[in-house]
């Protein structure tokens, strides 16, 4: 770069920085003084709405080399994807109350969301074209794109959006969002500036706001405002690439390219999709050719997909995981947090991770801090300790152990899982019980949430269980939904004041340095009071036909199919 061009490009830089807020120039400032690297920069700058030219200017100004733009790839048109979906969708296919992967995996053919989440954690635009925080973050404005047609043919507007989120937050509804928003957003903070204007007036500054609207929040997909319960499966109204055009329940559904996207055309003529109750039958599928895609495997269930030369693994680093929530409030022995620590100090973190993944994932620390998080703060690893468990258990008043029963449900390496922790206890005279249920059983029942409680599902009320998690790009969800006191998806029952109060502060923290600050604090508390395992945070993985190409696996759970083409 010339001194000439050099000198434009910060006069460009200090005219921006006098108009934006206080938000963007903590970002700036924080780049600059090497607090985060480049792409980390990027990242966090279209978390807080900078386009990529805005944020490759910057990068240009301060001394680093300009961002490369990718080149087009051409693709064939035509022919229909035929995708296994392993477990199937469970209850109906209605968008705000999805709270299973087969749900998620079903219906974002077919929706969009004000914006998507990307594998290095950045934010793309997708039906909001633009978004800026105000200074402290807890006022959002999102521009909507115009000309974006609804498959029923109407036009989308912010009365759709403003409409949709109401939904999305409402308590009364049955929300599988709140798991998202509970605490961050209620109905009378969603409102319509103009027709192509939304504001969203936060309860606390949310810092990673935009993340939530994105599409890890997979119950977001963005409906007319007229939209009718119970018509998604009935009645094409979403604004994707795909329409739906019939749905079995437990059996498939089929979809056809929409003439109307407001990108153009789809490279499928369609997706014709089949539900598998367990990945066996999914990996059988694509071996025998009856298959195209598996939205998602793994080594521990799928070991022959991983040497198979006509085979294409797609993968990319995630936080998915499971959680191991153990009560808290019932009158049993894991009411005493030394009884849960000593269950954690059990197990051989190292050997667990090889057996189930062949070592693609990381090792967890039994907080939602994964590796893929910036924000992490270093905290020592737990490992395996017999001696020091039996310690606490001594200490606990239960020497020759007890017995518990562990819930969990038959999806992917879950019930090896359990079989794992069940032998792992045993050394400490631990007798585990395992309960295998279908995915039907284990979410079935009603998952409220508070203030009317955690429902009769049992994956929210048993003594101990194994859920499966999706990847979130923030940890947000994981510190109020599943660990924040009455959050709507807190299985363990768990209530702590102060981590409340930390995480309340962690979400509402700009700068990355104030962020390491709280985690730093939440990981300790949690490695105290222990009411969830995390033993692994594991890589997604889909696997496909060499024929498949232009797909990229979505850490987050949807399937994304807008530029998939068979070749």
């Amino acid at each position: 770069m010339t001194h000439r061009m050099e000198r434009e490009t910060r006069r460009t830089l200090e005219g921006y920085r006098a108009r934006a807020g206080d938000v963007e120039n903590t970002l700036i400032d924080e780049f600059a003084a090497g607090e985060m690297d480049r792409g980390e920069f990027i990242r966090r700058g279209t978390t807080f709405g900078l386009s990529l030219p805005l944020v490759g200017m910057i990068v240009g100004a301060l001394g680093e080399a300009p961002l490369a733009v990718a080149g087009r790839r051409t693709v064939r048109a035509g022919g229909r994807l035929r995708v296994a979906v392993a477990p199937p969708p469970v209850g109906e296919l209605e968008p705000h109350l999805l709270a299973d992967q087969g749900g998620a995996a079903a219906t974002s053919i077919v929706g969009e969301f004000l914006n998507r989440a990307n594998p290095d954690l950045s934010l793309s635009p997708e039906l909001a074209k633009s978004w800026t925080p105000n200074h402290d973050a807890s006022i959002w404005t999102f521009k909507l794109r115009e000309g974006v047609r609804f498959q029923n043919g109407a036009t989308m507007r912010a009365d759709d959006v403003v409409a949709t989120f109401k939904r999305l937050v409402d308590t009364s509804s049955g929300s599988q969002a709140l798991s998202a928003f509970q605490g961050t957003l209620s109905p009378d903070g969603v409102r319509k500036v103009d027709d192509s204007t939304v504001e969203f007036q936060l309860d606390s500054p949310t810092a990673s706001f935009a993340y939530l609207t994105a599409s890890p929040t997979y119950q977001a997909i963005i409906l007319p405002a007229d939209y009718s319960l119970g018509t998604f499966t009935k009645t094409p109204q979403a604004t994707g690439a795909f329409s739906l055009v019939s749905y079995t329940p437990g059996v498939g559904a089929s979809y056809d390219r929409f003439g109307g996207w407001w990108r153009g055309s789809a490279p499928l003529d369609g997706i014709d999709v089949t539900f598998y109750p367990d990945a066996a039958g999914a990996t059988t599928a694509l071996l025998g050719g009856a298959t195209d895609l598996v939205n998602q495997v793994e080594f521990a269930t799928a070991r022959p997909l991983f040497s198979n030369s006509d085979v294409h693994i797609f993968s990319v680093h995630a936080a998915t995981h499971r959680q191991v929530p153990i009560r808290v409030d019932l009158p049993n022995p894991l009411r005493d947090r030394r009884v849960r620590q000593a269950l954690a100090l059990s197990l051989d973190r190292p050997a667990i991770v090889k057996t189930l993944f062949n070592n693609l994932s990381a090792i967890g620390n039994d907080t939602p801090f994964a590796h893929v998080y910036p924000s992490a703060a270093q905290i020592p690893q737990r490992a395996k300790d017999i001696h020091k468990a039996k310690q606490l258990l001594r200490a606990a008043g239960y020497p020759h152990g007890f017995a518990v029963t562990l819930t969990t449900t038959a999806i992917q390496e879950m019930p090896q899982l359990a079989q794992i922790i069940q032998q792992s206890a045993r050394a400490l005279g631990i007798t585990i019980t395992l309960e295998v249920v279908s995915p039907t059983v284990y979410f079935s029942g009603a998952q409220t949430g508070p203030p009317r409680g955690w429902g009769s599902t049992p994956w929210l009320n048993t003594p101990m269980n194994i859920t499966p998690w999706g990847y979130r790009p923030v940890p947000n969800v994981y510190l109020t939904a599943a660990l924040g006191t009455k959050g709507v998806w807190n299985a363990a029952h768990y209530s702590n004041k102060t981590l409340d109060r930390t995480a309340k502060s962690y979400i509402a923290a700009v700068s990355i340095k104030d962020q390491r600050k709280y985690a730093k604090q939440l990981e300790l508390i949690l490695l105290e009071d222990t009411p969830v395992l995390f033993p692994y945070f594991y890589d997604v993985i889909a696997a496909g036909s060499t024929r498949v190409g232009g797909y990229r696996v979505d850490a987050f759970g949807p399937l994304y199919l807008s530029k998939t083409s068979l070749v």
